[in-house]
């Protein structure tokens, strides 16, 4: 892979018992370059999206991002990656706060730090001061914030 490779999959197969999700999909995106994955319901998009950002494990195959191997180096991968959802993977059930500190936790973000970068974020984005209710409250605009 050069250096223009932003994106690569490699025979990657996701099998859920004996139902191929994923069937040995091999495909690249260059740096620059504006890509569509594109398919019906039941395709695989969804599922080839959470092994490249490290939810799901392939059955066989290889997924890099920036040269970064998705299985072995996940941590360095999700530095370069940024997803949004149509739905949000955050808990309703936990406060915007509680759950930017598990996601820090999820993605490797030092204990010492996880505080003061939550806060950082929440200011960012103008929730601070609904830092402490409940992420069920939100509208979907400031949940996709």
């Amino acid at each position: 892979m050069d250096l223009n490779t932003v994106i690569q999959t490699i025979d990657l197969t996701k099998q859920y018992d004996d139902f191929p999700a994923v069937d040995h999909l091999n495909f690249q995106v260059q740096k620059g370059e504006i890509f569509g994955f594109l398919g019906p319901n039941g395709s695989g998009k969804t599922t080839t999206i959470r092994i490249l950002i490290g939810l799901s494990k392939p059955t066989e195959g290889r997924a890099r991002i920036l040269g970064y191997d998705v299985l072995s180096n996940i941590i360095e991968a999700k530095k370069y990656i940024g997803v949004v959802p149509d739905t949000s993977n955050l808990y309703d059930d936990l406060s915007a706060r509680e759950n930017l500190l598990f996601m820090a936790k999820l993605y490797g973000v030092p204990h010492d730090r996880r505080e003061s970068k939550a806060n950082e974020l929440l200011k960012t984005f103008g929730l601070y001061e609904r830092r402490n209710d409940r992420f069920s409250t939100f509208s979907r605009g400031m949940k996709r914030a």
